[in-house]
């Protein structure tokens, strides 16, 4: 090959390199359209519902800016706040700071951040004053992540709050109470059958707490201050087709079609309460749980002491239950210390067994 063939070949555009770097530009170019152009709607929507004033939620800021780029689109709030004045509730928030991100690849997927503290207040329609209830809390982190699901008034829904520490004054009495928890988790997701199919209604609900704990003027009978461990896994049952900003309309409809809640897994370890249990509950016609539980407790002894202890039961009750759980216990076949026994929510009224141990309150 001659001298001059050499010398234009390595003139010539080398195409093995510039054709990818071009194409990746124009895909950067048209992401980047792309990404701002969606930001600009996000930042329209969420004006927009803001100004839809006077309806079920009102929502306001002190600053809003939408950015994030490339990776997400993220609106990102200074003192958010949202009230729902129309509700029983009349709840009102605020919050020092909010970040809610979207993927630009999956715009019905939102992830919501909390920043600061967090201050909700709220009208307790159980009181006859309906007085103005207060909860202020801080936390390590607080986020919530929702999928909207199509042909479904509610998507999927997960929270997770780590290390909080809250306040709470109950408007009814002016007490104070502090709270603090070292994880509270939530997800709420449309129930299926067996088949895969949608169960019309109803939403697989589950909770978890760790290391609860309550102060407040008022002692907790038999438990105590401090709970280890939550852990409730439900379903739903009989929730009306449609969106609700109050949990009281909520309930109300619920319980006006029949709704039931079934517990598949209640795990509670609580003081001297070491329990495990499965059941279905309602609310009867004052609003009050009823419905029973099937349960096993572990260290029942400890548990009967503690109730005597407190006054929840007399002492007479506190040895004939006993003698008798242990009879039950070894007829069963369990260990020593557990039991298996019912736990029944009946006309306002709590039973562990026999024994009448709490009073229940309406829920709205």
């Amino acid at each position: 090959m001659s001298n001059t063939a050499t010398t234009r070949e390595r003139k010539g555009i080398r195409w093995g390199i510039v054709g990818p770097t071009l194409a990746l530009a124009c895909l950067v170019v048209i992401y980047s359209v792309y990404w701002f152009m969606v930001a600009g709607e996000v930042k329209k929507a969420v004006e927009a519902f803001a100004a839809r004033s006077g309806e079920e939620i009102v929502t306001s800021w002190s600053d809003f800016a939408v950015g994030e780029y490339p990776f997400r689109i993220e609106a990102q709030f200074s003192s958010p706040a949202a009230t729902a004045p129309a509700t029983p509730e009349k709840w009102n928030w605020q919050g020092e700071g909010a970040y809610l991100a979207l993927q630009p690849y999956n715009l019905r997927h939102a992830i919501l951040t909390l920043e600061g503290e967090q201050r909700l207040t709220y009208r307790d329609p159980g009181t006859a004053l309906q007085t103005t209830n207060e909860i202020r809390f801080k936390a390590g982190s607080a986020r919530a992540s929702y999928v909207q699901l199509a042909d479904r008034p509610f998507g999927r829904l997960a929270m997770d709050i780590a290390e909080l520490d809250g306040e709470h004054l109950v408007g009814a009495t002016g007490e104070m109470e502090k709270v603090s928890a070292g994880r509270l988790q939530m997800h709420a997701r449309p129930a299926e059958n067996p088949d895969g199919s949608a169960e019309k209604g109803s939403y697989d609900i589950a909770f978890q707490a760790e290391n609860v704990a309550v102060e407040s003027g008022t002692a907790i009978p038999a438990l105590g201050p401090a709970m280890d461990f939550f852990l409730a896994q439900t379903r739903l049952r009989g929730l009306p087709e449609a969106r609700y900003v109050s949990a009281v309309e909520l309930m109300r409809d619920w319980q006006a079609a029949g709704g039931t809640l079934a517990i598949s897994d209640l795990v509670v370890k609580w003081g001297p309460l070491d329990l495990y249990a499965s059941g279905e509950i309602e609310l009867d016609a004052k609003h009050r749980p009823e419905g029973e539980l099937d349960a096993r407790i572990t260290d029942f002894e400890a548990l009967l002491e503690a109730l005597e202890k407190d006054g929840v039961v007399e002492e007479r009750e506190a040895r004939v239950a006993l003698a008798g759980l242990v009879l039950v216990s070894q007829f069963q076949g369990k260990k020593s210390n557990e039991v298996r026994l019912p736990v029944v929510m009946r006309e306002g009224k709590l039973y562990l067994g026999p024994l009448a141990i709490a009073e229940l309150e309406p829920l709205y």
